[in-house]
């Protein structure tokens, strides 16, 4: 599938995409991966990230907020002008383009981080989508990525779903397991971990129970959870 089929599939879901966001389910999920992202990220004031497919621009949004100058992109025209008119409603300072992951229309070393979530499940290659975000990488700089973990109770529940619905986004997903994830990852001391062992079915309202249980899947070191999550440096040319 081409990105302009991607695009168009994400464009139906523009309109109520936030939505889940305002929901219990949506919240804690949001926080659980928020901290595995920003564990890895470590996001400072006036650094340079790029955000790898930021769709409506959760992340894009609440990074400038930090003070970081952000870059957006991805193929749905609809998502961008959705986080293009939240940018503007806060007047944020955020550059959204619409770009392919797989040819990025930035030179080599021009960010001091790349970010990408729940994002690259939707490129026929992951390998090769990370090797092009590691390029637009600068030396010293990270390469932080976050999927929907495969063989997992959360990637069982969107291809259930993809089964039943033939209008789902998520019949065109892979979703990698974590060993797979950090063996995709090009550059150096890669480091991963996976998050969200609460089921999709769960009462959410229950946020203390919920994280509790959180809390002990990943005492356990438990690699199947619904999130996975990895980073990987590239090396200064000094070898540090």
């Amino acid at each position: 599938m081409g990105a302009s089929e991607v695009a168009e599939l994400f464009d139906k879901k523009s309109s109520d995409y936030d939505n889940w966001y305002q929901t219990p389910k949506g919240r804690l999920v949001d926080k659980i991966e928020k901290e595995a992202i920003y564990g890895y990220l470590k996001p400072r004031a006036s650094m340079e990230i790029l955000d790898i497919g930021c769709g409506t621009g959760n992340f894009s949004l609440e990074l400038a907020r930090l003070g970081v100058k952000v870059t957006g992109i991805d193929v749905s025209e609809a998502m961008l002008a959705k986080a293009r008119e939240k940018a503007t409603q806060e007047g944020l300072a955020i550059k959204f383009l619409r770009a392919d992951a797989r040819k990025l229309p930035f030179g080599e070393a021009s960010f001091d981080a790349v970010v990408s979530v729940t994002a690259l499940e939707f490129v026929p290659n992951l390998a090769d989508a990370l090797q092009e975000a590691y390029r637009v990488l600068k030396p010293g700089g990270r390469l932080v990525v976050g999927l929907i973990g495969g063989n997992s109770a959360w990637s069982r529940y969107y291809e259930a779903k993809a089964a039943r619905d033939p209008e789902s986004v998520f019949r065109w997903a892979h979703f990698p397991t974590l060993s797979e994830l950090i063996v995709a990852m090009p550059g150096s001391d890669v480091q991963g971990k996976a998050v969200l062992f609460v089921p999709p079915d769960f009462d959410f309202t229950k946020v203390n129970e919920a994280l509790a249980l959180e809390a002990e899947a990943q005492r356990q070191g438990r690699t199947d959870g619904g999130f996975i999550c990895a980073v990987s440096y590239k090396k200064r040319t000094d070898g540090n």
